[in-house]
């Protein structure tokens, strides 16, 4: 048998095999990008609601997805510098440092992973181009304010306020009477 003929034997039994797994590499690398995209993408769609549950997600699902590459290593140090500073014990006194710290940490994140990923956005842009309404806002601190109030009435940490207001009405005052007489007559009889 010749050289060539043995040549297209193989390339005939590995050429669908090689083009098989070739397909699956190509495929396993795009979901890997598009895991990536998807992280960028929630990250900066909610970086103005970085208490939101899909920002907090995305931000755990960094580890995971940026750091089976060299490429991405300055994302996975701008995450380690940013959750080091969100771990930080905050009070009043430094809240407002802290919270600086923070926006400033967030952007360098966001931005080392959309210029790793091909996205061209500047930190100016991606700091100060957020649409979140007042009202959101608004809504944000009355849902804290009623969760508190409610927590501290099952807490008995604070009494759910009343107030007893006289009636001047006298029919009004004759149909309780008369309403508080019917029930302890069928309450009396009922026992019987």
């Amino acid at each position: 048998m010749e050289l060539i003929n043995i040549l297209t034997i193989v390339a005939v039994i590995v050429g669908p095999i090689a083009a098989v797994q070739i397909e699956k590499w190509l495929n396993r690398n795009r979901a890997n990008q598009e895991r990536k995209v998807s992280i960028f993408k929630t990250l900066m769609a909610t970086r103005g609601t970085v208490l939101s549950y899909k920002h907090v997600e995305a931000l755990n699902r960094i580890d995971l997805e940026f750091s089976d590459s060299k490429k991405y290593e300055k994302v996975i140090n701008a995450w380690k510098e940013y959750f080091d500073n969100l771990s930080q014990k905050v009070d009043e006194n430094n809240l407002t440092v802290w919270s600086t710290r923070n926006e400033e940490l967030l952007s360098n994140l966001l931005y080392e992973m959309g210029q790793s990923l091909g996205f061209k956005f500047d930190k100016v842009l991606i700091k100060r181009n957020i649409y979140s309404p007042i009202a959101h806002g608004t809504i944000d601190q009355e849902n804290q304010l009623i969760r508190k109030g409610i927590i501290e009435i099952l807490y008995r940490d604070r009494t759910l306020p009343m107030e007893i207001i006289q009636n001047q009405d006298e029919e009004t005052i004759q149909r309780q009477k008369d309403l508080q007489e019917a029930m302890l007559d069928y309450y009396k009889n009922s026992r019987e």
